[in-house]
């Protein structure tokens, strides 16, 4: 399978996911995710943003997301937008350890195990992530003499010779 397929499968599946985890949180204590977001946008956020807006600002952020990945828009703008999530996913391992991390050695707890998935996502999107195309080192086609202008110079470069 080429990696176009891949890159486009996994667009598929991760627009999905984002779509779905976003709808949940447009309808109050459907996503059981919705505590655990609203509590570390209100810390990212230094208690300015009320939960009832900040969870409907992720909803709309993560369907938007999923949108852009399932339909392939704005492909880099959507790669760039999914690991600044991602990023904001972490916050709890710092803001929350006790609800992250369990009292054995490397344990964690659900919600711990809920981010640390994330790493998937975060490979994922680093997968899909395109460059912008380098810049051209050759000399562009407009900058390319015409058929007709090459054969006049020519024709004048003869003149001169035969003087």
């Amino acid at each position: 399978m080429g990696d176009t397929i891949k890159k486009r499968l996994l667009s598929i599946s991760m627009g999905i996911v984002y779509l779905w985890f976003g709808a949940l949180k447009f309808v109050p204590s459907l996503s059981p995710a919705e505590d655990l977001a609203k509590n570390t946008i209100h810390q990212l956020s230094f208690g300015l943003v009320p939960d009832t807006v900040s969870i409907f600002m992720l909803a709309t952020w993560e369907v938007a997301l999923g949108f852009m990945l399932l339909f392939r828009l704005w492909k880099r703008q959507a790669v760039i937008l999914g690991l600044i999530h991602m990023v904001c996913t972490f916050s709890p391992l710092i803001f929350f350890p006790e609800a992250t991390f369990g009292e054995a050695l490397f344990s964690l707890t659900l919600v711990g195990q809920y981010i640390f998935k994330n790493l998937i996502i975060v490979a994922v999107l680093l997968f899909l992530y395109e460059r912008k195309p380098a810049k051209e080192t050759s000399i562009p086609k407009s900058e390319i003499p015409k058929p007709a202008l090459f054969l006049i110079v020519l024709a004048i470069k003869n003149r001169f010779k035969k003087v």
